[in-house]
This record gives structure tokens, C-alpha cells and sequence, in this order.
């Protein structure tokens, strides 16, 4: 074949290339296509012209299959769409659940992620097994039924989302079973945490994952299996699946049951000759090298202890005398441990009942960190999760909204490093969240306006002091809300100016309290306009930079709220 001839080969490969997508190229001497394809191996052992190999794979081709044929080119998987969604979104009626599942169709979401067990422990479907629980005004409405079935019809999924262990201080779980209950080394339970500056009381209980028999195995789990059993879900979707970080990352849990096994855990003593202890033999310079030497790591008083010495030991003791305070490593490993064990198996139990049935979760957005302040080193969780959601919320960075953007892409490409794509992503975005500029001055505006129903009315100076900031407040809020809306701007504006006249003197609790219920209704049904569009839209585009399989925006009360369904529909159309 003379250099003619080959030249003319190499054009008509690449117009072949160019037509068909097909790129021919070597790995390990093997010859591969785009489309798995393959020829006999060369061998590596002789320098060949491209030109050569050229005509040598096209000759092949020719021979095994008469005429090469095209190849299609590959396409890029269809990015998923996914919303969170409460159960008022859907209503108590056939037909609400039928419009609810419809404007989700035009919005072009794919699954609809459904909470069915809540923050307070109310569940939202007909269940047999704790008909206790059953959220009121869903005791004779099975929204999960009719909203499997108009969802199917629209061809989009449906995820169970459950919130985990969390429960409410008056649910029926922790009302009938309190010694089930995280306990902190006080021995009480979250629900006697307070929340930022203002130190809001913490409204929720927390239930001990580790406890057998208890929460996990008595309660959470056969909810799951009567759920997987009864109903067309596509998945059962994790929520609160970890420690309660947000209100005391190391106060739990120090219940009876988690300070007996954590040190059993970690086999931080021996269970034969317990009341024997042995001196670690220093045999290595540095201290903490000798730790293999010998497990009787707790003191052999740990029974005459009581809670709150048991807790300090499990997080500022030694494991080695006279080496670094480590000890609550074991407390931060024990906590994985239990969590890894539940979603374990909600997947084993799942797949016994219904093998088509996937595992979601909404995880917090960094592993790693989220491991060792929750208990939630949910990267390694590819053999019990189908498809991770990670919450990548702006209320969870600091900064401005372009730092958000820039802090989005970069660690929704990190998650997608830290799962090393073994099951699909969806990066979480959480509309309110992205509106802390809009929104600030509304939120500055109702906490002054309550701090001052509950000045005396004898505080003249307080009150006065509260007035200047509510009227500062407003101030910051009255040109966006003259821009979108005059009429309430005007109707606000009168109650504001009733309420601080004259220093609030002459302010009644009539009028505070009328100024109060309309900030209320602004909030609860914003203006269209008052959140930008294009900020939801930016930040679905800083997502998809990174390439993860999907997106999942929460929720879909608040895109009622903050009239941004129709961006919706437009930022994911197909």
C-alpha cells in the first residue's frame, strides 16, 4: 500500500469517525470502541504507523461484518429532576393530590420525594401498625395511595421520606416509649436544648438509634416494612438519618444502653477477668505506640460512675496514660457504626418485601465532616443507597450569594469525587435559602415587632428604643415591597406607623398584634417578583457545572410561596 493509499484511508477513517462518533484508540493493546466494541489485541511490541493500524482495523471490520457500520453516538444520561414535598402540597382530597401531581408534571420533575413520617413523629398514611400516629385529617385519607397512583400516571416516581429519629415531645413514640430517648450526660433530652442567640427552645426529641430493643427495631423499621409491603413507593427516602448535630454534636447519646456498648464497641475492656486491670507495657518510645498492647482502657470504677463522669471519660480521657486525650474517637466511631447499621438494614429488610423498591437519603453536604459531628459518613454507603440527595443548601455556607454559587459547583464535584459515581447524585438546592438578601429585613422586621409585644407597657425607653428599630426595619424592606407590591406596601406601611408613634407609647397591643398577623400573611404568600427567578436559576446552573446526575430542590411549599413554579418549569425543561 503505497503513502497515497494510506493517506486515503486515514481520510476515510476520519470521516468515518466524524460521521458514526466511533474513536478507535488502544488501551493495554487491545483495540476499543466507544460502543464496547472491540478487535484482536496488537501487540505493543513493534512500533506501527497509525496509518497501518488504520487500515489494519478497517480491514477487520470489513471482513467480520462486510461493510463497517455506523455507530451511534453516546449520549449523555437525562438529568433527573426531583422535589421535596410536605403533605399539605398534596392535600386530603383526591382531586388536590390529582392537581398537586399535575403541576409537578409541568414543572417536569421526574420524583416527587413525599413526607409521610414527620418532625413530630405523625406519619401520613393509613397505617395499621401505629394508627396512633396518623397525622390529624389523614385518619380516612390515604394520601400515599392516591398519590402513588396519580404520580405513576404521569409517569413520575414517588419517595417515602421519613424523618428518621427525630420525633415530637407529644408523638406517640416518645409519649409511649421515652426510655427510648438520646440522653446527654445531664440525662435529659433534646427537647431541653435551646437554639441560637435567642436561645429558642428545642421542640423536637431525638430517638436513640443504638437501643435494642427499642426505637430503631420496635418503631422506625416496621414502619418502613408496612410501608414497602402496602404501598407502589419507588423508594423509601432517609431524612434525619444521624445524630443531632445542630443542637449538641458531642452531648449525644449518653443513655444507659450507649454507655454500656460504646466501650463493648471499641472493646475498650475485657469482658473475662472485668475487674482485672494491666499496666501498659512501654516496650515503644513514643506513648501512644504501645496501644496494642492491652484493651483495659476503662477505669475499673466505670460502674460506680456516674453518667455525667461516664460521659467526660468517653470524650476527654486517655486511652494511654499519660498520652493524648483520644478517647472520644471510639465516641465519634460507635455513632457511624449505629447509623451504618440501620441503613444496612432498612436495605436488607427492603429488598426481602419488594426488591424493586430503591434507598434515597438526604445527607449533609461534606462525609467526612458530617461523620464525625452526626454520625453520617454516608459516602460509603453505595451498597444500601440507590441515590444520594445531599442537601447543598446556601444555609449551610457563609457569604455572599456569588461565594454560594462558586462553593455549590465546587462541592457538588467533591460528593461526586467522595462517591466516586458509584450510585447517582442529585445536588440539593433550597429555594428560601438562596433569598437571605430579600428576606432578611422582613425576618429583622417580625422578631423586633414581637420583641415589643412583650415590652410592658411601663418600659417606656425600651419601647422606644424597639421602635427606632422596627422603623429601621421596615425601611430596609419598603422599597422591594413598593416595587412588587404598592397596595401592601401602603397597608404595612399605615400599621408600621401606628405602632411606633410617639416612641410606641400609644402603641396597643391591638394594633401590635394587627402589625404582626400582616407581616405573618406577607411572608407566608410573597409577592411575585419579590424573590428573583434568576437566582434559582444560577444556582441550578452552578449545580449542573459539576455534572451530577440530577437535581432536587426544596421544597415545593416554598416555590408556592415564593411564585417560582413557572421558573421552575422553564430552568428544567427537557
Amino acid at each position: 500500500m503505497n503513502m497515497q493509499s494510506l493517506e486515503s484511508v486515514d481520510n476515510m477513517f476520519k470521516e468515518r469517525r466524524d460521521r458514526s462518533g466511533m474513536i478507535l484508540g488502544t488501551r493495554k493493546g487491545i483495540w476499543a470502541r466507544a460502543d464496547g466494541g472491540g478487535l484482536p489485541p496488537i501487540s505493543n511490541a513493534h512500533p506501527v504507523s497509525f496509518s497501518l493500524l488504520v487500515a489494519a482495523a478497517l480491514l477487520a471490520l470489513s471482513i467480520t461484518s462486510g461493510v463497517a457500520k455506523p455507530v451511534e453516538p453516546q449520549t449523555q444520561p437525562r438529568e433527573g429532576h426531583a422535589l421535596w414535598s410536605h403533605p399539605p402540597d398534596a392535600g386530603t382530597s383526591a382531586e388536590s393530590v390529582r392537581q398537586f401531581v399535575a403541576k409537578c408534571k409541568r414543572a417536569n420533575i421526574d420524583t416527587i420525594v413525599m413526607d409521610i413520617k414527620g418532625m413530630n413523629g405523625e406519619v401520613y398514611w393509613r397505617s395499621k401498625k401505629f394508627p396512633q400516629a396518623i397525622a390529624k385529617g389523614y385518619e380516612s385519607f390515604d394520601m400515599l395511595e392516591h398519590l402513588t397512583r396519580e404520580a405513576h400516571a404521569q409517569g413520575i416516581k414517588v419517595d417515602a421520606w421519613l424523618v428518621d429519629f427525630a420525633e415530637g415531645e407529644r408523638g406517640a413514640a416518645f409519649r409511649e416509649h421515652p426510655e427510648w430517648a438520646m440522653l446527654n450526660p445531664d440525662g435529659t433530652t433534646t427537647a431541653t436544648e435551646t437554639l441560637g442567640v435567642a436561645k429558642r427552645r428545642y421542640p423536637y426529641v431525638w430517638m436513640c438509634p443504638a437501643r435494642r430493643p427499642g426505637y430503631t427495631d420496635q418503631w422506625l423499621l416496621p414502619m418502613i416494612e408496612e410501608i414497602a409491603t402496602n404501598y407502589a413507593v419507588d423508594s423509601i427516602h432517609h431524612d434525619y438519618v444521624r445524630y443531632p448535630g445542630d443542637v449538641s454534636p458531642e452531648g449525644y447519646c449518653f443513655c444507659d444502653y450507649c454507655l454500656k456498648h460504646i466501650p463493648r464497641y471499641a472493646m475498650l475492656s475485657y469482658e473475662t477477668g472485668s475487674s482485672v486491670r494491666f499496666r501498659v507495657n512501654h516496650i515503644q518510645e513514643r506513648i501512644e505506640a504501645n496501644w496494642w498492647s492491652d484493651p483495659t482502657m476503662i477505669p475499673l470504677d466505670w460502674n460506680q460512675r456516674d453518667r455525667r463522669e461516664m460521659a467526660d471519660y468517653i470524650l476527654n480521657g486517655r486511652t494511654i496514660p499519660g498520652g493524648p486525650p483520644d478517647m472520644r474517637y471510639y465516641f465519634y466511631e460507635y455513632r457511624v457504626h449505629q447509623i451504618d447499621t440501620f441503613v444496612r438494614e432498612v436495605r436488607e429488610r427492603v429488598r426481602k418485601i419488594n426488591p424493586k423498591i430503591e434507598i434515597s437519603a438526604a445527607v449533609f453536604k461534606n462525609p467526612v465532616q458530617s461523620a464525625r459531628f452526626i454520625g453520617q459518613r454516608w459516602h460509603e454507603w453505595s451498597r444500601w443507597v440507590d441515590v444520594y440527595m445531599p442537601m447543598t443548601y446556601r444555609s449551610h455556607f457563609a457569604g455572599s450569594f456569588e461565594d454560594y454559587l462558586a462553593h455549590l459547583t465546587e462541592v457538588t464535584g467533591r460528593q461526586l469525587e467522595w462517591t466516586r459515581r458509584e450510585q447517582p447524585l442529585f445536588a440539593g438546592i433550597a429555594s428560601t435559602y438562596l433569598y437571605r438578601e430579600e428576606l432578611q429585613p422582613l425576618e429583622d422586621l417580625r422578631e423586633r415587632v414581637g420583641e415589643l409585644k412583650n415590652l410592658p407597657a411601663t418600659e417606656a425607653t425600651e419601647r422606644a428604643d424597639k421602635a427606632r428599630a422596627i422603623s429601621k426595619s421596615y425601611e430596609a424592606l419598603r422599597e422591594r415591597l413598593t416595587q412588587f407590591a404598592p397596595q401592601r406596601e401602603r397597608e404595612i406601611g399605615s400599621l408600621v406607623a401606628s405602632v411606633v408613634a410617639d416612641g410606641s407609647r400609644a402603641a396597643t397591643p391591638e394594633a401590635i398584634d394587627k402589625l404582626a398577623a400582616a407581616l405573618v400573611q406577607l411572608r407566608r404568600d410573597l409577592p411575585s417578583g419579590f424573590c428573583p427567578p434568576e437566582k434559582l436559576f444560577r444556582a441550578i446552573e452552578a449545580a449542573r457545572q459539576a455534572k451530577p446526575d440530577g437535581i432536587v430542590i426544596f421544597a415545593a411549599g416554598n416555590l408556592t410561596i415564593e411564585k417560582l413554579w413557572p421558573t421552575l418549569e422553564t430552568a428544567f425543561k427537557r
